[in-house]
């Protein structure tokens, strides 16, 4: 019942009304291109220095992008399945059909001093220093059909002719000065093209009149700068079809197919994979309050609360650098980024199910998909330092969940749900360990739940070793968490099992039936102190009638405990 309210409560969270479309351009940060050095050949053997893998499935675009991304790639390797590497030398070459070779180039100055952009179709030129220190990127904030009014309060600061959409955006850019853009042309054709520093008003105009806003990077890093795609990017999904649902479904859940099968309580791939997307869903819509964010691709991946989350978003996992990107690079414009989170999320629950639920429930978020969310990509400093922190238990869980998000606490018990998938790791959270079995940690089922009840648990205190000094200096604070402590404690593959304050508060409370925290509670979970009344036999019937690691009904004199069932007092047959 949890797990399929969780389902539910990720199809329908922060859908919006607004379908107007939107594109963004590549960041224009440093006079550099890439341009092709020889095809169907690759460098020769033995005339290379350092070699990097970019990545694999990437479009050529994608591909050179990720080497003029990276300061010691000077040439780039495509092939015809995908595959891009880094070189920063390549002085021969050696032929291999299907391969592209290419090289990154300074765009040169011109005899004035200025350097030319890479609009090689026209004569705009900006100079070295506003080139280079420009960091951002061209979005399209209003729907087609309209200009802005040129008045004494919106001055007309350069009029150009002969450009594309996409070059008035990298004109704009160029100028220190120019706010907004905006041009008559249909696409493949060209226009004349305005600067304006402001454009708070605005008039209709022909169906291929468009309107550019740069937005300038900020200090806040959200998963729109970190993406990268070989086309203007949604920034909001204008249609949606089963088919392109489907597809996009499909490319999330191929990437399961390149990760390592190991599953073990030291590794398992595919449940860091599994679980760290499912995080990231989670953590872009916990920051709705007030009317602000949900699901709108809008995080601060320099949050210690969002560590990790750039690895399988962008940076990649694993030996081959599987990540988020490589599937949305195939629909980036066509679906925005906000979508595309949730529907990867909804991916993973899919593929993770059990196999036989797995049609049902593809079909269920199939019909259940509402499209239309904008990524932002401005404006996104409330979303900093607002994720629940697991060390005030449900004091955050009322606070995100059911204050700011409306959630009634079944609800929020159900959303809890995440954590059937995945792990906690010391170098993201300072916690540490699987919320089951590895085995368990990379399946989407009811494990997490039963876990909390059917197993013994007790303290853990500063898992990530933070001294006294050192949380008084501010540099970390103690992480306390709750550790399996039954007979099945580091056995096989149940080796680093753990709960969260956030987790237990949902089902107990401490001996006083006060707030359950760790750090407070000397011992383990109370028989007294459960917060709900049900049969714990059915509970245990989930788990193979196991409770606490013992067969339910079996002597426990072998463990020196009289009866046939004992389990840290907490409970007793």
């Amino acid at each position: 019942m949890a797990i399929a309210m969780l389902s539910m409560l990720f199809v329908a969270f922060f859908s919006h009304d607004n379908f107007v479309a939107a594109l963004h351009w590549k960041e224009l940060q440093i006079p550099e291109e890439m341009q092709v050095h020889f095809v169907n050949a690759k460098c020769a053997s033995g005339l290379t220095s350092r070699k990097d893998d970019l990545g694999k499935g990437l479009t050529a675009a994608v591909c050179r992008e990720r080497c003029l991304a990276k300061s010691t790639c000077k040439f780039a390797r495509h092939t015809s399945i995908g595959g891009c590497t880094s070189f920063s030398q390549c002085t021969g070459k050696k032929n291999e059909a299907g391969t592209t070779m290419y090289k990154k180039v300074f765009v040169g100055t011109t005899t004035s001093g200025k350097a030319t952009t890479s609009i090689a179709a026209t004569s705009i030129t900006t100079t070295t220093s506003t080139l280079a220190g420009t960091t951002g990127k061209m979005v399209r904030p209003f729907d087609v059909g309209s200009l802005c009014v040129a008045s004494a309060q919106q001055t007309v600061m350069k009029t150009t002719s002969g450009l594309t959409v996409d070059q008035c955006g990298q004109q704009c850019l160029s100028q220190s000065r120019c706010a907004f853009a905006d041009i008559v042309a249909a696409e493949g054709s060209t226009g004349v093209c305005r600067s304006f520093e402001v454009c708070s008003e605005t008039e209709p105009a022909s169906q291929d009149a468009v309107i550019l806003k740069k937005i300038r990077k900020q200090s806040f890093n959200s998963p729109q700068w970190m993406m990268s795609c070989p086309k203007p990017a949604q920034m909001t999904t204008r249609c949606m079809t089963e088919q392109l649902y489907d597809s996009a479904i499909q490319s999330v859940r191929d990437l399961f197919l390149m990760v390592p099968e190991t599953c073990t309580s030291d590794d398992c791939p595919a449940a860091d994979l599994g679980g760290c997307i499912l995080r990231m869903a989670g953590h872009d819509f916990m920051d709705f309050r007030n009317g602000q964010g949900g699901s709108d691709g809008c995080t601060d991946m320099d949050d210690e609360d969002n560590g990790g989350l750039p690895e399988c978003l962008f940076k990649g996992e694993f030996e081959g650098k599987i990540s988020i990107q490589d599937a949305y690079v195939n629909f980036c414009d066509k679906i925005s980024l906000a979508d595309f989170i949730v529907i990867a999320a909804e991916a993973v629950m899919v593929h993770l199910a059990t196999p036989s639920l797995q049609s049902d429930w593809q079909s269920g978020f199939r019909s259940g998909f509402r499209f239309g969310r904008t990524t932002a990509h401005e404006g996104c400093q409330f979303a900093v330092g607002v994720l629940p922190n697991p060390e005030d238990s449900c004091n955050a869980v009322k606070n995100v969940f059911v204050d700011s998000m409306g959630l009634t606490w079944r609800e929020s018990a159900a959303l809890m749900g995440v954590h059937s998938l995945g792990r906690a790791s010391p170098e993201n959270s300072g916690y540490d360990g699987w919320w089951s079995t590895a085995l368990n940690s990379k399946t989407f089922n009811n494990n997490y739940f039963v876990s909390i009840f059917s197993k013994g648990w007790c303290q853990e205190l500063n898992v990530n070793n933070c001294s006294d000094e050192a949380q008084a200096r501010g540099e970390c604070h103690k992480k306390n968490q709750w550790q399996l402590c039954d007979i099945n404690r580091d056995v096989g593959d149940r080796k680093h099992e753990m709960m969260l304050d956030t987790d237990m508060c949902l089902a107990y409370t401490d001996s006083s039936g006060g707030l359950l925290q760790a750090k407070n509670d000397p011992c383990c979970a109370w028989e007294d102190t459960i917060n709900i009344n049900f049969d714990m036999r059915k509970i245990l019937g989930s788990d193979d009638d196991m409770l606490c690691g013992v067969k339910c009904g079996s002597s426990l004199s072998q463990y020196g405990f009289s009866g046939k069932l004992y389990c840290h007092k907490f409970w007793r047959f």
